[in-house]
């Protein structure tokens, strides 16, 4: 804040009296203009750093999108092999004639720098439409998490049931089981592919990339 003081001289008319409350006045004016230029400018570099902070962020997410779906076509091969092998397992009552994989490692989707701007105010700076479209675009990024996390633990359900026998001779309530957990598996993992296709198209539309 900036203090504003009045003039120390004695009021003698009615004229001093007016140019002592007309200087206070404009010194208040001057005072409030200059705050509020202040804040002005802040809130300017307030929300050019949010915005940096979304872009790098979003960058980052459309490598990411391009990894999670090279996880989840290796994922889907695997387990259309090992289905294979189980339903041969299951036709011919003989032990698994190769090994069953469980494998998987997916990348995350960013979402700090969309958090602390959020929860600092600094999104508020923001036109509507812009901060619809980052709300948009983050929010499906969460519900990519949201469906791969269903996948991933159907994948270690399936994974603990082919350990009951490690030496390839599933029981038929074995075998049923775990065919059931792959293709509950399948399901999400294609529905986590297509939440992806999603998250690419928000991510390369690019529309308030600054």
């Amino acid at each position: 804040m900036i203090d504003v003081h009045a003039p120390h001289e004695t009021v003698h008319t009615w004229r001093d009296f007016f140019i002592h409350i007309a200087t206070i006045v404009v010194g208040l004016i001057i005072a409030v203009g200059l705050e509020q230029t202040v804040e002005l400018f802040h809130h300017r570099r307030e929300l050019q750093k949010a915005r940096e902070e979304l872009r790098d962020e979003m960058n980052a997410n459309r490598r990411g999108a391009a990894a999670q779906l090279v996880c989840i076509h290796q994922v889907q091969a695997e387990l259309n092999a090992d289905m294979a092998l189980l339903l041969a397992h299951r036709a011919t009552n003989q032990p698994l004639a190769g090994k069953l994989h469980f494998d998987w490692s997916f990348r995350r989707t960013r979402s700090a720098a969309w958090n602390v701007n959020k929860q600092s105010g600094a999104l508020n700076l923001m036109p509507h439409p812009e901060m619809a479209y980052y709300d948009y675009t983050f929010s499906v990024g969460e519900v990519v998490m949201d469906s791969a996390e269903k996948w991933e633990t159907s994948l270690e359900t399936a994974k603990a049931i082919a350990t009951r026998s490690p030496d390839g001779t599933l029981s038929p309530p074995d075998t049923a089981e775990l065919i059931t957990a792959i293709s509950d598996t399948q399901g999400q993992l294609a529905r986590t592919e297509r939440l992806i296709s999603f998250a690419q198209s928000a991510l390369d539309e690019r529309l308030f990339d600054h």
